[in-house]
């Protein structure tokens, strides 16, 4: 539990303090332009920096960056392999006083996994398609996807709350954030989630259901399946 709230304490400095050097003042100048984007075609996505990122499936994969005209060069966006990459690391020492618009929008056709490191919301467009799907989600900010997949995997150390929404035949929670999971409506069939975090968590397992939890962290199951095994840390 020490761990967690120093962890939660660590984002909280962190975040801003990234983005908040005396280097270089950058305010938006209010004139919120597109900028389209080529990349190539990938299978997992990291995504770091301040921003608002919204996902949708396609025919073509690509990214499009809603920011103020002179913003727009604070982002790089890269595939690395089979990964896309997305962050802010042209330009490290600034302090970002004011922004009208830091939005990126990412369309893939198949996505395995995800790293989000954001300091910012993350959400979906519409329903997304998945066979297996990992994400590590260590931002700060909520996150809310609407999804179908085989097997889906949440490794969660972030502050802010996880909603989902969909269906999946197997799932794994593993949680030390500071934020609720909110998985009521997204119905799977076997689930197992360890919850070590501050936050509750309600899950809505059918078939089966294992679960680990802790005194700050309860685990509830809006499903039919009965937990096989309850542990209180």
């Amino acid at each position: 539990m020490t761990r967690t709230l120093l962890l939660a304490a660590a984002l909280f400095v962190a975040a801003p303090a990234a983005f908040a050097q005396d280097n270089e003042s950058i305010t938006g100048n209010g004139k919120v332009v597109t900028a389209n984007v080529p990349v190539q075609p990938f299978e997992s996505l990291e995504a770091s920096g301040v921003y608002e990122l919204k996902l949708s499936q396609g025919d073509k994969e690509s990214v499009k960056i809603e920011a103020d005209e002179n913003l727009q060069a604070l982002f790089h966006v890269r595939n690395e392999g089979t990964k896309l990459v997305i962050d802010m690391g042209k330009r490290k020492n600034f302090n970002l006083k004011k922004s009208t618009k830091l939005t990126v929008y990412v369309t893939f056709r198949n996505l395995k996994r995800m790293d989000l490191q954001m300091v910012g919301s993350v959400r979906s467009e519409e329903a997304l398609s998945f066979t297996d799907i990992k994400v590590k989600n260590n931002s700060v900010g909520n996150v809310s996807l609407k999804l179908t997949a085989n097997s889906f995997d949440l490794d969660n150390n972030a502050v802010g709350n996880v909603t989902l929404s969909g269906k999946a035949q197997n799932a794994v929670f593993t949680s030390n954030a500071v934020g609720a999971l909110r998985a009521g409506d997204f119905v799977v069939q076997t689930v197992t989630i360890n919850n070590e975090g501050v936050g509750s968590a309600e899950v809505n397992a059918e078939k089966s259901l294992r679960v680990k939890d802790s005194f700050l962290g309860k685990v509830h199951n809006k499903g039919a399946a009965k937990a096989a095994k309850k542990e209180v840390i």
